[in-house]
C-alpha cells in the first residue's frame, strides 16, 4: 500500500486497517478519499481538503463553518446506479456526503413503497423526495395535523455562475410537498449534477432559517457546524434536519432530564445506529419503528440505506397513496377522481416493470445499498425467525434506565486487534491470543460527563493497569488518536523507530496514553 500510494508505512497501515487487511480495497479507499494526493493525507486532507465553495454567507457558515466546502461535497450530485440490480440506489463519489445521500435515498424508497432494488428511479421520484425533505424543514414548527392549513416559506438555492461559487436564492409560499416539488422542477438539472448535494443543504438550512438551525443545535448542547471534522462528515444535526426538519443532535429516546423526547414526529423512514449498542441508550421510538421498513444505517463513520422490499399488494397500496397525494397537489387540478386514476395506473405500471422478489417463509430479506467505492454495491441480509414480517420495535421505557455508567480510567474502551502471529499459530484458540486494548484515559473519562455516575450497588468496572510506557524507539499506538478515530479517521499508530510524542497529535506519551497488549486470560 505504501509503495502504490506514496504514504509512509504508518498511514498505509491505517488504510489497511480500515479495509480489513485487503490491499486492493485499501488502495481504492485511499484514492477515493484523497484524490490520489499523498500530501493531502499527510496534511489531514481526505474528504476535508480545500475547495472552492462560496464561503462567508450565514447558510454556508452553519454548514461548513469558516471552511470552504471540500471537493467530495462540491463534486457530488444526485445520480442513480446504472446497474440493473440496483437502479434505485444513489451513487456516492467520495467520502463525506454519505448521510445526505442516504437520507434522500431512504425518502425516495419510502415514497416508492419499498420497491425491489431493480426498480427504476426517475427524476420525478427524486424531485418528490427532495420536496418532502424541504417541506419538513419549512413546516417543522407548524402544529401536527395542520401543517398544510397555512402556507410556509421555502427557500431554494442555485449557483449564480460556476459550481462552488456564489449562490442565488429564491423563496415561495408552499402548502405542501407537492407544491414544493412543482417549484423544484426548473432546478433539477443543477441538483442532479455536481454541487447538487450542497444546494440541497443550503436550501434546507435557509428554509428552516439560519437562526432556527443554530437554536436547534444548541438545544442538545451542540455547537455546529453541521458538517465538520477533517473528513467533512455529516453530523447528527444535519441528519435530523433532513429527517425531521429540525437540526437537533439527539437521536435517542430520552432528553437530558431522562424523560422520553416528545418533539420528534414520525418520519417516513427510520434510523439504526451502532451508537445504541455503544451507549446503551435506545434510539427514539419513531426512528426504530417507521411506517415502512426503510432505514438509514449508521455504522460510526458511514451512512448507508437498508429496506425490506414489500410484497406486491403492500407495495402497490403504499405507492398509490404516495402518487395520489402528489397528483392531488401537482398534476390533476385537485380533482380526486383523476388523481386516483393516475395513481392506480402509475403504480400498476411500476409493479409490472419491477415485480417484488420471492417471499421466503419465516424470514425477512433486507436490501442493503452502499453507494461509496470501493465497497459500492447491493447486498442482502436475511433475518430468520421473524414470522410474517418485521414487527415494530418495542417502545423504549418511559424513563431512562442507564446501562452505561460514567467511564473510569483503566476501563477497556475497545479491543483494537488480536495478535496476528497468535491467530496464525493458534487459529481456533482465541482464549490463548494476545489482544491490543485501548483503555479509557483521563481525557476520555472527563469527556463522559453526560453519563450517570455508577451507583454504589452496581458491580464495579474491570480496571486494567496502563503499565510502563513503550521502550524508547519502540512502535506504539496513541490512545488519544485511537479513541477519537471515528471523528478523525486516524488510528494513532507510531511505527518504530518512534518518538516519545505522537506523530499525529503531537502529544507526549504520558499525556496521550498508549494501547496495551494483554492475553485474554489476563
Amino acid at each position: 500500500v505504501a509503495a502504490i500510494t506514496g504514504l509512509d508505512p504508518a498511514q498505509a497501515a491505517s488504510y489497511l486497517e480500515m479495509a480489513g487487511g485487503d490491499v486492493e480495497m485499501a488502495v481504492q479507499l485511499f484514492f477515493s478519499m484523497a484524490e490520489g494526493e499523498p500530501a493531502a493525507v499527510a496534511a489531514g486532507g481526505g474528504g476535508g481538503g480545500g475547495g472552492t465553495a462560496h464561503a462567508g454567507t450565514p447558510a454556508h457558515a452553519a454548514l461548513f463553518g469558516s471552511e470552504a466546502a471540500p471537493p467530495p461535497w462540491i463534486e457530488q450530485g444526485f445520480e442513480f446506479s446504472a446497474a440493473p440490480e440496483s437502479r434505485c440506489g444513489l451513487l456516492q463519489g467520495k467520502n463525506g456526503p454519505c448521510g445526505v445521500l442516504a437520507a434522500v435515498n431512504a425518502e425516495l424508497l419510502a415514497q416508492k413503497g419499498c420497491p425491489p432494488p431493480s426498480a427504476a428511479a426517475t427524476e420525478a421520484d427524486l424531485r418528490a423526495a427532495l420536496a418532502a425533505i424541504l417541506w419538513r424543514c419549512a413546516s417543522a414548527d407548524a402544529p401536527a395535523g395542520a401543517k398544510e392549513s397555512v402556507a410556509q416559506e421555502v427557500v431554494l438555492a442555485r449557483w449564480e455562475g460556476a459550481v462552488g461559487g456564489p449562490i442565488v436564492t429564491e423563496s415561495f409560499a408552499a402548502d405542501g410537498a407537492a407544491s414544493v416539488a412543482a417549484n423544484l422542477a426548473p432546478l433539477m438539472p443543477a441538483l442532479r449534477q455536481k454541487g447538487g448535494v450542497v444546494l440541497l443543504c443550503y436550501a434546507c438550512v435557509l428554509t428552516r432559517g439560519v437562526e432556527a438551525v443554530r437554536a436547534d443545535v444548541a438545544l442538545d448542547n451542540g455547537s455546529g457546524p453541521l458538517i465538520a471534522g477533517p473528513h467533512a462528515l455529516c453530523g447528527t444535526e444535519l441528519m435530523t434536519l433532513l429527517m425531521a426538519g429540525r437540526a437537533r443532535g439527539n437521536v435517542g429516546a430520552y432528553g437530558q432530564d431522562g424523560a422520553k423526547v416528545t418533539w420528534r414526529e414520525p418520519s417516513p423512514f427510520g434510523l439504526l445506529s451502532r451508537d445504541e449498542l455503544e451507549t446503551g441508550v435506545p434510539l427514539a421510538d419513531p426512528l426504530k419503528s417507521p411506517p415502512l421498513p426503510v432505514y438509514v444505517l449508521h455504522g460510526g463513520d458511514h451512512f448507508t440505506v437498508a429496506w425490506v422490499p414489500l410484497p406486491a399488494k403492500e407495495r402497490f397500496e403504499a405507492r398509490v397513496r404516495a402518487l395520489f397525494a402528489s397528483a392531488r397537489g401537482g398534476g390533476s387540478g385537485g380533482d380526486a377522481n383523476s388523481a386516483a386514476a393516475e395513481a392506480v395506473e402509475a403504480a400498476t405500471a411500476e409493479l409490472q416493470a419491477a415485480p417484488p422478489p420471492p417471499v421466503t417463509q419465516g424470514a425477512v430479506d433486507l436490501a442493503l445499498w452502499n453507494g461509496l467505492p470501493p465497497a459500492r454495491g447491493l447486498r442482502w441480509l436475511r433475518l430468520r425467525g421473524v414470522g410474517g414480517g418485521l414487527a415494530p420495535a418495542a417502545p423504549a421505557p418511559p424513563s431512562l434506565t442507564p446501562s452505561h455508567w460514567r467511564l473510569s480510567v483503566g476501563e477497556v474502551e475497545s479491543v483494537v486487534q488480536a495478535a496476528k502471529e497468535d491467530k496464525a499459530s493458534l487459529p481456533a484458540a482465541w482464549r490463548e491470543h494476545r489482544y491490543e486494548l485501548s483503555l479509557v484515559t483521563k481525557a476520555v473519562a472527563e469527556e463522559d460527563v453526560a453519563s450517570a455516575p455508577r451507583p454504589p450497588d452496581a458491580p464495579p468496572p474491570t480496571l486494567l493497569p496502563q503499565g510502563p510506557p513503550p521502550a524508547a524507539g519502540e512502535a506504539w499506538r496513541c490512545a488519544s488518536c485511537y479513541n477519537s478515530r471515528f471523528k478523525t479517521m486516524c488510528f494513532g499508530e507510531n511505527p518504530a523507530p518512534a518518538a516519545a510524542a505522537c506523530k499525529f497529535c503531537g502529544q507526549a506519551q504520558q499525556e496521550a496514553g498508549w494501547t496495551v497488549w494483554m492475553r485474554y486470560a489476563d
